[in-house]
């Protein structure tokens, strides 16, 4: 299998950069290509790289934030238009900087998605998706969760119909019919981005890669009545979430290449194989999130290269051009060419320019401070942030990306949680003593190193805990400032939307009735599962199922206006919604009549899903502890013949196990906790306290057997 070999050359640095906003104009095949950027300061440039300098075609004057850029142009001719979207308005350049066209849509969100196809524009906000063919509306769609992009299929002729795609949050990807849903399929997370197969949907022109936010990418043949799955690619490596993808031949076999963009950085060529399956080629880690990638040649004739904008506003090259270049023997003195040396003199005179210009500038604020009617002014910065829940280890990730240097982030929460450990965390930590009586159960510093733009947390959430989590963010310019950040924590923080369940699970049912309206309960199941559309949905009943990504049960919700019914295997579950919907009742002064019925069956069924995990971590701590046991006693005899076949392996794979133990310490204390939680609550509802029996069940549990746990919450 044929292995990249890619070499970083940066290029310039703009404003800050949305998702899909650099592009590469098409050329001829002996030209270098155009790069056209927009940033959050509302400048479009239009570049070309003459000796590893970017050499300006166009620059607009600062406007509106740029939201998206794509390139468009007639039927089977050249993409060389270029659209750009900021707040409601899409405007036209030509590939010389000459506007050509300006609409102002009647949009009452801004805009986040575009896309082109001949002369009909797809636009998308938050939610709402309209369509226009020659600057007139066509197509109105209101979506049930937000549209996170939007493509079009090419258009086979000049009467073809145009098919827009939306990836929505809610795990699936619509395909319209002017302003109806033709159809829709789940994906294996939330859909973040879509891009043509090979750039012109394959030998179909049907066929979309799409990236989720969770890390996966898969491929979708939509035909006329259903979609066909084709592969997908799941996030074993635990990367960050997708937020571009492009189609290019970087390897020159022939074959496009799948080229993919991360939100950690990283950057990933796959290939692929005799039967069409993508194989990894390429990897890239990079610090700054990855916001736009595209492959083709700017900086050296016959040098492929995947060109990439970050949000910090980098553009930057992996070129297949080598640069080190090595030497038979060190020479006495070292000849440098007139391009290199024309090039250090240029960085020389403006790192001196830049130097006088700071202490000029410094002199000024001095001056300033002289004066009682000056006033010293912050200087704001931006950040980029994400609060997400991993169903793979079922822990929360907080993404904090800076335009500008870090020097620490302050995390305070009035619910307790766990902070893990993150490989590309390389920040010192600094925990600091609570007060828990004042609701203060987390008070953690994150001391960054010098010129750290992007951090990544782990954390761990209890179900039934819920709460506020502020992240307070210091930068190192000066003078110091610090943004503020909340992330709701929610009552059940571990539940994940589905679109499926097993129905033939034994379950328990809760269900609440009075004199409520639709938006009233939609709001209270807001404040209390993760992933419940922000709009009440416009269905006058409504469903939904859930899954929680830790233990693996389920949750199904019907409700409408005066009725909610809820049902799950897991008792605490239906707890924890009895009393936080309890509480939202009684705040709003809505009477509640809450009948339940339970399952005996059902808490059998959740410890039995529960066992595994416990057996499985249970051994895993025991062959943790046995390692350094093992290791002495190997050094010692100078050999390991003499051991069991199972203390062997452990010793082989000795470092995996403490790797995989040190990414989850406290596994089993929480699941121990859940099942102590499960044991109160079944017998909470049958009018018991067994609080006094806690101390049994942990014996119990220190000498874990299924068979025996079940007897306990039978025979209590």
């Amino acid at each position: 299998m044929l292995q990249l070999q890619l070499n970083r050359v940066d290029y310039c640095q703009v404003g800050t950069t949305n998702h899909k906003c650099m592009k590469l104009m098409p050329s001829l095949q002996k030209e270098l290509q155009k790069v056209v950027v927009g940033d959050s300061s509302g400048v479009v440039q239009l570049f070309t790289i003459k000796q590893k300098e970017p050499v300006n075609i166009f620059k607009t004057l600062p406007s509106k934030r740029i939201t998206r850029i794509e390139l468009a142009g007639k039927l089977n001719d050249v993409y060389d238009r270029i659209f750009v979207s900021s707040l409601s308005t899409v405007t036209g350049y030509s590939k010389k900087g000459k506007q050509f066209f300006n609409f102002e849509t009647n949009m009452t969100e801004p805009i986040k998605s575009l896309g082109v196809a001949g002369d009909n524009l797809c636009i998308g906000g938050s939610y709402v998706y309209n369509s226009y063919k020659n600057s007139q509306e066509t197509a109105y769609y209101l979506s049930p969760d937000k549209i996170n992009d939007i493509m079009c299929l090419p258009l086979t002729g000049p009467d073809s119909k145009m098919v827009p795609i939306l990836a929505c949050n809610d795990r699936t990807i619509r395909v319209l019919d002017d302003s109806i849903v033709l159809y829709e399929t789940e994906v294996a997370g939330p859909p973040s981005t879509l891009s043509l197969h090979n750039k012109n949907g394959g030998l179909s022109g049907k066929e979309i890669v799409y990236g989720t936010s969770d890390g996966k990418v898969g491929l979708l043949e939509m035909n006329q009545e259903e979609p066909l799955p084709k592969w997908e690619l799941a996030n074993d490596r635990r990367m960050g979430g997708v937020s571009c993808l492009d189609s290019y031949d970087i390897t020159n076999d022939g074959i496009l290449d799948l080229l993919v963009g991360r939100e950690d950085g990283t950057v990933e060529v796959y290939g692929y194989d005799s039967m069409d399956n993508p194989e990894l080629r390429f990897t890239y880690n990079g610090t700054e999130g990855v916001t736009s990638i595209q492959g083709g040649c700017i900086g050296t004739l016959g040098h492929d290269e995947i060109v990439v904008s970050t949000y910090n506003g980098w553009i930057f090259g992996l070129t297949t051009e080598s640069f080190n270049r090595e030497l038979d023997a060190i020479p006495a003195t070292l000849t440098i060419d007139k391009d290199s040396s024309a090039k250090m003199n240029k960085l020389k005179s403006e790192l001196d320019r830049l130097q006088s210009q700071v202490v000029k500038m410094r002199n000024t604020y001095q001056s300033t401070l002289n004066n009682p009617k000056a006033l010293s002014q912050l200087k704001s910065f931006q950040i980029n942030h994400r609060f997400e829940l991993n169903r793979d280890d079922a822990s929360y990730t907080l993404s904090i990306e800076a335009e500008v240097p870090i020097d620490n982030v302050l995390l305070q929460c009035d619910v307790p949680i766990d902070l893990l450990d993150s490989e590309k965390n390389s920040c010192v930590v600094s925990y600091s003593e609570c007060d828990e009586n004042d609701g203060n159960f987390v008070l953690v510093t994150y001391r960054c190193q010098a010129n750290t733009t992007r951090l990544d947390i782990k954390i761990r959430t209890i179900e039934g805990q819920y709460g506020l989590l502020q992240a307070y963010v210091t930068s190192r310019i000066q003078p110091k400032n610090c943004l503020v950040k909340q992330y709701v924590i929610k009552p059940l923080s571990l539940h994940q939307r589905i679109h499926m369940i097993d129905e033939k699970r034994p379950t328990n049912k809760l269900k609440l009735s009075g004199n409520f309206s639709l938006a009233e309960i939609h709001s209270w199941l807001n404040y209390s599962i993760p992933e419940m559309p922000e709009k009440v949905p416009v269905e006058n009943e409504i469903k939904f199922y859930f899954i929680n990504t830790f233990l693996g049960t389920q949750l199904e919700i019907n409700y409408k206006q005066n009725e909610a019914v809820f049902k799950s295997e897991n008792v605490s579950t239906i707890s924890i919604l009895k009393d936080v919907l309890s509480k939202k009742a009684t705040d709003k002064k809505v009477v509640l009549n809450i009948d339940l019925d339970t399952t005996p069956e059902s808490t059998i069924f959740t410890l039995k899903c529960v066992h595994p995990m416990i057996d499985y971590h249970m051994l895993l701590a025991k062959k943790v502890h046995l390692i350094d046991a093992l290791k002495e006693l190997a050094v010692n005899e100078n050999s390991t013949n003499f051991l069991t076949a199972e203390y062997q392996e452990i010793l082989e794979n000795a470092e995996r196990y403490k790797e995989e133990y040190k990414r989850s310490p406290s596994h089993l204390e929480r699941l121990y906790g859940m099942i102590t939680d499960l044991y109160i609550d079944k017998f909470k509802f049958t009018g018991q306290n067994v609080k006094n029996r806690v101390n049994l069940l942990v014996e119990k549990m220190d000498n874990y057997s299924l068979d025996e746990l079940i007897k306990f919450f039978h025979n209590t």
